[in-house]
């Protein structure tokens, strides 16, 4: 019998099956680059935050090699006469000019010497000022953080300063916060009834609970005349009882924190551990740009569950938070 050959049949892509494997494809590639991209998110907030533990640890090695004294969050010798107005109540040593002295002479960044002279140097016609290695090098922490100057500086930052991370203002100072409090008006953050806020913290025996008080955080730190973010200058520094406008002289959310991390703020705490508070506000920023000029600024009145979350790790079980005996009258 003879054989049949049987025609055979090509069956070719339509035009609609190609794009479909297009899209997909794409969408494909698209999840891909997301992941990577979250990953990358993730090795650089680890890194963030092995930064940040590695000063809270120099803290405590530098602690125990000068007498249980820690770093000052300054980074510039403290201004003549700044102590004066101190009550005596809170002077830790004999006299001003010795409070100044031990103020210097714990600067855990030098980026100014005694006499004033920047150790800064200005990009972008002087708006953008960074700081020089010098300024680490000089400061008490070098030493304790191995002269390693990537440890001073977030991966997260997107910025061109050598320094992401400020001290928290409350810690390692004679009077807090020195840089701030400056007389007894009624626009002053610690006059009045709030003096009750400039406690000494000086020595490690100061922190009543370490593993919830922060050593460090990045800052965001806007440049001369609103320019962009410039070297942070001193500690980060907010007030321990902002609840809103009832009082908004003193509700004070003087310093601003680095938000490069998606839904969170990097911290360490004294007792080397590190924490990432989880942000409830996902217009935290915008709230911290309140004349919506695309700068954060300083001095920003206003409340939330993420300052509060700040508020109580400033000095936790030291101050006395969101207090009712601040009311106003």
């Amino acid at each position: 019998m003879p054989m049949t050959h049987l025609p055979l049949h090509r069956s070719a892509f339509t035009i609609v099956e190609l794009l479909l494997v297009v899209a997909i494809l794409g969408i494909l590639m698209s999840l891909v680059l997301i992941g990577v991209g979250s990953l990358d998110d993730s090795a650089m907030s680890t890194t963030d935050l092995a930064r940040q533990r590695q000063i809270a640890l120099a803290e405590g090695k530098y602690a125990a090699a000068n007498d249980s004294r820690l770093f000052h969050p300054r980074t510039a010798p403290v201004e003549s006469g700044i102590f004066d107005a101190f009550p005596d109540t809170y002077e830790v040593l004999g006299n001003p000019e010795e409070l100044e002295q031990d103020v210097t002479n714990r600067l855990w960044v030098r980026a100014y010497n005694d006499s004033g002279n920047q150790r800064l140097e200005g990009l972008d016609g002087g708006t953008y000022e960074v700081e020089l290695v010098k300024a680490f090098s000089d400061g008490v922490a070098w030493e304790y953080l191995d002269g390693n100057v990537d440890a001073y500086r977030s991966p997260l930052d997107p910025t061109r300063r050598l320094r992401s991370y400020a001290i928290n203002s409350y810690i390692g100072v004679n009077v807090c916060a020195d840089d701030h409090y400056f007389g007894e008006g009624p626009s002053e953050p610690f006059a009045g009834p709030f003096v009750k806020y400039a406690v000494p913290t000086p020595t490690m025996m100061h922190i009543k609970q370490p593993s919830r008080t922060m050593c460090t955080i990045g800052e965001d730190d806007p440049g001369i005349g609103g320019g962009p973010p410039g070297h942070n200058g001193h500690g980060f520094m907010m007030h321990p009882n902002q609840k809103g406008s009832d009082f908004a002289a003193f509700q004070i959310w003087i310093d601003i924190p680095g938000l490069w991390n998606p839904g969170v703020i990097n911290i360490s705490h004294m007792d080397g551990s590190t924490e990432s508070i989880k942000l409830s506000e996902p217009n935290l920023y915008d709230k911290l740009d309140s004349n919506n000029d695309g700068v954060p600024e300083h001095g920003v009145i206003f409340d939330g569950p993420d300052i509060q979350a700040l508020q109580q790790r400033l000095l936790s079980g030291v101050l006395e938070y969101r207090s009712e005996d601040d009311l106003p009258d």
